[in-house]
């Protein structure tokens, strides 16, 4: 990709809804000089943001208008942040005791919610929470459940976001699709010769890791269809999905 920061060792962040843009974050995390790259995939252009600011920014999402971001760092607590990318100006949202997941966060489809994935210290479990973006406030807290790791593709739609459980009594994790407006959920048993590292969900479908590389299927693992080839050699360190997937 064309305008990647010279700096060594940038950190994939978050894809822009649209595909677009790509949010990341350079330098080694041993140094100060750390920032957010907003880069333009198209035409190279990078937009600068300080990630150091308050402790290290180690997970973030953009939002689905493309005018903000939310960030988050687990120095002395989680704490998730608003920034607005036209002026660069940063307020708090939320903070909790605890410290980051690999859930990360995942900004709802219409803009209004944020989940966030956290590890409860004195429960010892990953839990995901729904919050607010009007006002920061916690709308559901799921217990021992994480959203999938992709900052655009842990919700099937407005109000319904797909969780699995961190450590599951079942050989095959089920998935477990919870709607926070009514509370209801669905369960999915996945098919056991079909499961593979769950990176997102995309237009309804999963999309996840099989023996020769990335597959779209249903929500239960059936009808796997390949979208990217990969040698077994390869892992996959970041995966996030755009609107138009």
């Amino acid at each position: 990709m064309a305008g990647l920061p010279g700096r060594p060792e940038a950190v994939p962040l978050a894809l822009s809804w649209e595909g677009g843009h790509l949010l990341l974050r350079t330098g080694p995390e041993d140094r100060p000089d750390r920032d957010l790259v907003l880069l333009g995939l198209a035409t190279g252009e990078r937009r600068v943001f300080d990630a150091d600011t308050d402790g290290l920014v180690e997970q973030a999402a953009l939002s689905p208008d493309g005018r903000s971001m939310v960030t988050l760092t687990d120095e002395d607590g989680v704490r998730v942040d608003v920034t607005d990318l036209g002026t660069g100006a940063r307020k708090p949202l939320w903070s909790a005791e605890g410290w980051r997941s690999d859930a990360g966060m995942a900004w709802s489809p219409d803009g209004t919610l944020l989940a966030v994935g956290l590890v409860d210290e004195e429960e010892d479990r990953t839990d995901t929470v729904v919050l607010s973006l009007a006002d920061g406030s916690v709308l559901a807290r799921y217990e021992g459940l994480a959203a999938l790791g992709s900052p655009n593709g842990a919700w099937t739609g407005a109000r319904e976001l797909l969780l699995v459980e961190e450590f599951s009594d079942e050989s095959v994790p089920p998935l477990f699709l919870h709607d926070v407006a009514t509370g209801g959920v669905r369960r999915f048993d996945r098919v056991p010769g079909q499961v593979g590292g769950v990176s997102a969900v995309a237009a309804g479908r999963l999309v996840q890791r099989l023996p020769g590389g990335l597959f779209v299927c249903a929500l239960d693992g059936t009808d796997p269809r390949p979208v990217l080839g990969l040698p077994p050699t390869y892992e996959v360190g970041f995966f996030d999905v755009s609107e138009v997937f």
